[in-house]
């Protein structure tokens, strides 16, 4: 078979390139999905979302190298194996970053992807719930909403932190973060707003598209610089060729595009020697690059007085009469995103450009062995922040199966807090934090901090405890990062270097990543992808 276009994974950034390539009814578009599709309850359902993270059915389980910023330890690593990705699996916040993100790729070189070229982007995909103005759109394919906090404790942490000097605004997505506020979310009638809802549910009509589920790529297939189609196997195991007659777009994120690119010989020529894959195009940056933003957070026990979401999801009874409840009005704590309170600032103090990230939860947890979370029985809330500007680099790679066969597996190694500049903005976020904590109003509910958090008192043990406890956010990106140096793997239009017929459209192009949550971002990407098609085709 032959379609004009294929698009690997329907995450993000390839549900927003493939519905936008096949609005016009005309050009076909073939969509490849490793997962089955988003017919899990759960997905739907926003507080539910702790549920998916180590579900086989909805995630790639993945886990990293043992990584020697966090003392040895290996780090979970989860993305979304189902229609809409990590759409489909993330805590649903909507936050664009800073303009000064956008402007520093622009001025590295990447023409067109300046804050005031994306701006436009953002405001076409949006349907925001309070209309149309100079930062946001109505009409677009996804829906955001702003969240109102469903516990008094969220209102009180918001109080608290205003009251040590962090300012109040009303919209994080402005281009200009510096200050604290509810959420932006990507919900809808307290239903998730996913890629896979937005993009890809209007379009299953169309005779042009066709999404094929259960469809893991193994390579791609080029000849000589040019890329003409796709391998994959079915979910029997069954091998499938499919000819791209115009063009491959691969968008299975920050990890799994590098990872089909090194199995298709696209990479580090001596690195794939190494391993026993012959290279097809030498390409240095495959796989380079690795950042992601480790967050670490400080739970706060609060007076039995003054009960948290932990106390409904640890209810069965009251569980069952919150989801009846929002099966009836889609109102209640089971339509909300993850985080309702969230806050970006200068860590040192100086005003500056925001570094680190705050957010607060109603619910506190403990992880389960299985990267899951565990909901604690008393009545508390989670204070977290990351560093949104770390320096720290990693790689994923492909290395030799340890069982001698010949084969190959996949390394992660996000190197989290290789830099001092890393650990020192965390050190300063937890010092902030604990500030808040500390402070009135919320002061008055805090019985006092829960965990091995509340023995780190000075530098080195707070360092210690980063060290002990940090864990990703679910923000890696870079991977495949667009640019014009020998390590960029895409230019500014994000074409492959040195290949015809190949685009990539996911996180893994970021050069640097963004301040803040990256769904909103990624789904950007898809859209400038298919905008520089159409504008490439109709010159």
């Amino acid at each position: 078979m032959q379609y004009d276009y294929i698009v690997i994974g329907s995450g993000s950034g390839g549900a927003a390139a493939a519905g936008r390539l096949s609005e016009d009814g005309k050009t076909s578009v073939l969509l490849l999905e490793a997962g089955g599709k988003d017919r899990h309850p759960f997905i739907h359902i926003p507080v539910l979302f702790p549920h998916l993270l180590t579900n086989p059915k909805t995630t790639w389980l993945r886990k990293s190298e043992p990584v020697p910023g966090l003392n040895g330890r290996e780090m979970f690593f989860p993305s979304g194996k189902v229609l809409g990705g990590s759409s489909s699996i993330n805590g649903m916040l909507y936050i664009r970053g800073q303009a000064q993100d956008y402007d520093d790729w622009r001025d590295a070189g990447n023409d067109g992807w300046g804050w005031d070229d994306v701006l436009p982007l953002y405001k076409k995909m949006e349907d925001h719930q309070h209309g149309a103005n100079e930062s946001h759109g109505v009409g677009g394919p996804i829906a955001v909403s702003n969240t109102l906090p469903s516990n008094e404790s969220s209102n009180k942490f918001l109080e608290a932190a205003i009251a040590t000097g962090i300012p109040r605004i009303d919209d994080l997505n402005t281009g200009d973060q510096h200050g604290i506020a509810t959420v932006q979310g990507t919900i809808r009638n307290g239903r998730r707003a996913s890629a896979a809802q937005g993009y890809l549910k209007p379009a299953r009509n169309r005779t042009n598209l066709t999404i094929q589920t259960g469809a893991n790529v193994s390579r791609i297939v080029l000849d000589g610089t040019r890329v003409t189609g796709v391998e994959y196997l079915d979910n029997g195991g069954t091998a499938h060729t499919v000819q791209a007659g115009r063009e491959v777009i691969l968008s299975a994120s920050a990890i799994g595009s590098p990872q089909i690119l090194l199995q298709s010989g696209i990479g580090d020529s001596a690195e794939l020697k190494d391993v026993g894959i012959e290279p097809t195009h030498h390409l240095p940056g495959v796989g380079k690059n690795l950042h992601d933003h480790a967050f670490v957070h400080l739970q706060p026990r609060l007076k039995a007085a003054y009960p948290t979401l932990n106390q409904m999801l640890n209810n069965k009874p009251r569980m069952g009469f919150e989801l009846l409840r929002y099966g009836i009005t889609r109102t209640g704590a089971f339509g909300l995103t993850s985080t309702e309170i969230c806050g970006f600032l200068d860590s040192t103090g100086a005003g500056g450009r925001p570094d680190i990230q705050i957010n607060y939860r109603p619910f506190s947890f403990d992880y389960s062995s299985q990267g899951g979370f565990v909901f604690h029985p008393f009545p508390g809330g989670t204070a977290s922040i990351c560093f949104t500007r770390p320096k720290s680099r990693g790689d994923v790679r492909l290395v030799a199966q340890n069982s001698g066969d010949g084969g190959t597996r996949l390394a992660i190694q996000p190197n989290y807090l290789d830099r001092d500049e890393d650990v020192q903005g965390m050190l300063r976020g937890v010092k902030i934090l604990r500030r808040i904590l500390n402070t009135q109003p919320f002061a008055d509910y805090l019985e006092g901090e829960h965990g091995p958090a509340a023995q780190a008192q000075t530098d080195e043990e707070i360092i210690q405890h980063i060290r002990n406890s940090a864990a990703t956010i679910y923000h890696p990106v870079g991977t495949c990062k667009m640019g014009n140096d020998e390590m960029s793997v895409v230019d500014d239009h994000l074409r492959v270097r040195g290949l015809s017929g190949l685009r990539i459209a996911d996180a893994s192009i970021m050069p640097v990543v963004t301040s803040g949550n990256t769904n909103a971002p990624a789904m950007m990407v898809g859209e400038k992808c298919a905008d520089m098609i159409h504008r490439e085709r109709n010159r």
